[in-house]
């Protein structure tokens, strides 16, 4: 069992994690290390003040510092900085939403931190920088306040990747070890967006029929008779989801971050799941699986808001993307080994999420 960890930040938002493992699988992150340097190398700029700096930067002033920063001020540092100034949280991410770490299970910067500046980006102080801002104080590492309309949509969305897992499972008869997903929407994410669903007067709703579900899960009900209350959840959380502004919706800068929070949520949540090569973990691997499964699905429904209609050979490799992260995920319950090595993991990590960073 390994005693120590070491935090990799590697490329847009991805966090490998490398213990006292083996030799082989040290070698593959080192070999994507290398990868991920000359990718961000291609992307790399000098100078430049403001606007959303998404590649590697130096000397850069505010912007989106999702890369590895050598003496940017501000943006975001949840990444590998050298010398970088403001932002709070950034060598690890403490202050992230969510609790206990959150869904990233305290392995790094918040997933949902890439909302912290959504306001200001829209034209204030801090955050990304806006249209040509000067940078700001705290940026996206700083944590996002719990009203955020990212935030509240993301854990909603976070709750439908807990539902899909626990379905699956349930429907396999694993029925115990369903009942654990079951529970996490109303454990791990409900008690953070209470107020927010409140203000929108759903929160009754919400807390009602993930409840129900619950019940019936844990009393062993069969499938048929529990799909009806499934049923009534996936209805509800739709709808409280659709509460968010519809301009938002709309946006595919809003929903891409959307996206890149569960991607890295994933992320973090495969790399608590292995220990020395093996799952140890098989519930926060299942937790992984989940999300990016309904991340995959939102993306089949936003079509329209990725340009489907004007560049269908882009949506296309978008979706062939998400495809090739899941594979990490092969199965609900996890496989006697990994599928995917953490170097082959986060690569295609980092390739989605170049490709989320374009709109």
């Amino acid at each position: 069992m390994a005693t120590t960890r070491t935090k990799l930040w590697i490329g847009v938002g991805t966090s490998v994690l490398l213990g006292t493992a083996s030799a082989g699988w040290a070698d593959s992150v080192e070999a994507h290390e290398g990868e991920m340097n000359a990718a961000e190398q291609s992307q790399h700029h000098e100078g430049g003040e403001g606007g959303e700096q998404g590649r590697h930067h130096e000397g850069g002033e505010g912007g989106e510092q999702s890369q590895h920063h050598e003496g940017g001020e501000g943006g975001e540092q949840g990444r590998h900085h050298e010398g970088g100034e403001g932002g709070e949280g950034g060598e690890g991410g403490e202050g992230g939403e969510g609790g206990e770490g959150g869904e990233g299970g305290g392995l790094g910067p918040d997933p949902l931190a890439v909302f912290s500046g959504w306001e200001a980006a829209q034209g204030g102080e801090g955050g990304e920088g806006g249209e040509g801002g000067e940078g700001g104080e705290g940026g996206e590492n700083a944590a996002a306040p719990a009203d955020n309309p990212g935030v509240t949509y993301t854990r909603l969305a976070m709750m439908q990747g807990h539902l899909e897992v626990a379905r699956e499972l349930y429907r396999q008869g694993e029925k115990d070890a369903a009942v654990v997903h079951f529970a996490h929407p109303l454990d791990e994410q409900y008690p953070s967006v209470e107020s927010a669903l409140a203000s929108r007067g759903v929160d009754e709703a919400v807390h009602a029929s993930l409840e129900t579900l619950e019940q019936g899960a844990r009393e062993g009900l069969g499938w048929e008779a529990l799909e009806s209350r499934y049923a009534e959840v996936e209805t509800t959380l739709e709808e409280a989801m659709a509460t968010t502004e519809a301009a938002l919706l709309e946006d595919p800068a809003f929903v891409s971050r959307v996206h890149r929070a569960l991607i890295t949520a994933s992320l973090y949540e495969y790399a608590e799941a292995v220990e020395e090569g093996e799952f140890s973990n098989v519930v926060e691997y299942q937790d992984g699986r989940g999300m990016m499964q309904v991340g995959r699905q939102l993306l089949e429904r936003q079509g329209e808001v990725f340009g489907e209609g004007q560049d269908a050979e882009g949506y296309q490799t978008l979706l062939s993307a998400y495809d090739e992260v899941l594979q990490a995920w092969p199965s609900a319950e996890a496989p006697a080994q990994p599928a995917m090595s953490f170097g082959e993991l986060s690569a295609a990590v980092f390739r989605l999420e170049q490709l989320l960073g374009e709109y």
